[in-house]
């Protein structure tokens, strides 16, 4: 009872419903398992991405170290030319352009070679419309010689009879004699900015822009015609870039929009190619497979789904069936049989199931044979002890008759007999006193005595407190009905 009380207070759940249950937590938990590797996956891609776009930066960097080093390498042959040296120092003008074009023309790099020397401003190549106004002479005075870049601007350059807006990096640096120390002048060399684009333009992703400056944020080269300094002390990713060099790629979030900026050093750390680029546009194609791996996980998620939803019917379907059955069974319903085609465990139950219900039957027809058999028997046992009773009756009358006449030894005998029948009748008690068997001795005794015309006697030796014990009901009397045949009859 208590067992069934405490099955009522816990709700009651339907097999089938634990088991999709459990096939969907298996399917959900495999699928957070697998989305935490994608992620993982994902992270490795990206890190893969970065560091290819890393590389290609890296191969920029490279290509403007080239152009950078011809220039400089130029400088440092024009500057230890002897003849040239000789030619600013006696003031021949002539004999310095003339050399300073053969240095021009050995170039694809050098738009324009331009000097200030004792003899005045002389220049090869490009003809800048200000002249010796654009020379960045102030710049240069407090230096001794070493190489100088300055950050790209806008020069007009004489064309024909007019002029044209170019955008030029400059490199400049002071004139000493390398013998005698003696500061002989400047000298600048223009390069035109497109040279510097030309190195990154095959690598341009759309929306993407990519820079060259210098650490204080002067724009060198740009991708578009944004030539604003960066800000450094509000840039994210300018910040990182000084700081730390690795791992040469930093998120960050400009207007709201997330950005990747790949970086890489060059020039002897004092410049950087920056790249810029959208995450959206640097990690499409991992997007794409991640909006595919969602989807797909979700198309799957309902398949699977659904299949579990089907699979559990059919497991569970045999079963129900089986509970329906059990049930008629329970309503007393034996004649149901349960049918199962589904070629598993289930076969063996549904076998014992009809097995069970068969010798419940078979228990069922026994019982009530057995049931049948005991009232025949009870009718046959009341048709007995009517015949008996009736003797007894009989007898009873017969003892009055002998009395009315005075047949006194005949009437004590059909008493005797009269109280022996009443004893031997009396069903139901296999057990009497001990007092109760010695009055049916008595009296067997006594129509004993008349047979044998009173030829013995019996003395009987009994204890006053054990007349109360009992005893099985006529277990005495063979023992004297022996005694009498044995002893005294032969």
């Amino acid at each position: 009872m208590e067992r069934k009380n405490m099955k009522g207070m816990n709700e009651k759940h339907s097999f089938r419903k634990q088991f999709f249950r459990a096939t969907s937590f298996i399917i959900i938990v495999s699928l957070i398992i697998f989305m935490a590797m994608f992620q993982n996956f994902r992270q490795t891609l990206k890190k893969q991405y970065g560091e290819s776009e890393k590389q290609s930066v890296d191969v920029i960097g490279n290509n403007i170290d080239y152009i950078l080093n011809d220039v400089e390498n130029m400088s440092n042959s024009i500057i230890s030319n002897q003849e040239l040296i000789e030619s600013i120092k006696s003031g021949d003008t002539d004999q310095l352009v003339d050399k300073l074009y053969n240095y021009y023309i050995s170039s694809n790099i050098i738009e324009g070679i331009y000097m200030i020397t004792p003899s005045g401003f002389q220049q090869v190549g490009a003809e800048l419309q200000d002249g010796v106004k654009s020379f960045p002479r102030y710049e240069l005075d407090a230096t001794s010689g070493e190489i100088v870049w300055f950050p790209t601007t806008e020069k007009n350059v004489k064309i024909l009879s007019g002029s044209m807006v170019k955008k030029y990096l400059s490199m400049g640096r002071k004139i000493i004699d390398i013998y005698s120390l003696r500061e002989l002048g400047f000298i600048t060399m223009e390069v035109d900015e497109s040279i510097l684009t030309g190195a990154f333009t095959n690598i341009q992703e759309e929306n993407s822009r990519i820079i060259i400056c210098d650490t204080v944020g002067n724009i060198i080269a740009s991708s578009d015609d944004d030539f604003t300094p960066v800000d450094v002390k509000s840039s994210s990713y300018f910040k990182t870039m000084l700081k730390d060099s690795q791992p040469n790629y930093v998120s960050y979030i400009d207007h709201g929009k997330k950005y990747v900026a790949i970086y890489s050093s060059f020039n002897y750390d004092k410049w950087y190619v920056v790249k810029t680029v959208p995450e959206a546009i640097l990690y499409a194609e991992i997007n794409r497979m991640q909006l595919y791996f969602i989807a797909g996980s979700i198309i799957s998620l309902i398949i699977l789904f659904f299949v579990a939803l089907i699979y559990t019917r059919k497991i569970t379907q045999p079963i129900e069936l089986m509970m329906y059955q059990m049930k008629q069974v329970e309503a007393g319903n034996l004649d149901v049989r349960v049918e199962s085609n589904v070629y598993n465990e289930l076969d063996d139950l549904s076998e014992g199931f009809n097995q069970m219900v068969n010798q419940v039957k078979n228990l069922m027809e026994d019982i009530v044979a057995v049931e049948h058999n005991k009232n025949e028997l009870e009718l046959e046992v009341l048709h007995a002890q009517i015949n008996p009773h009736f003797l007894y009756n009989t007898l009873n009358t017969i003892r009055w008759m002998a009395k009315i006449k005075g047949e006194d030894s005949i009437a004590e005998a059909l008493v005797a007999l009269v109280k022996l029948l009443r004893v031997s009748i009396s069903f139901g008690n296999n057990m009497i006193s001990l007092k109760e068997e010695i009055e049916y001795i008595e009296n067997y005794i006594l129509i004993q005595r008349l047979r044998f015309n009173q030829l013995f006697e019996v003395h009987y030796d009994i204890q006053e407190e054990h007349r109360s014990l009992n005893i099985p009901k006529l277990i005495l009397q063979p023992i004297v009905e022996n005694s009498l045949i044995y002893g005294i009859d032969e």
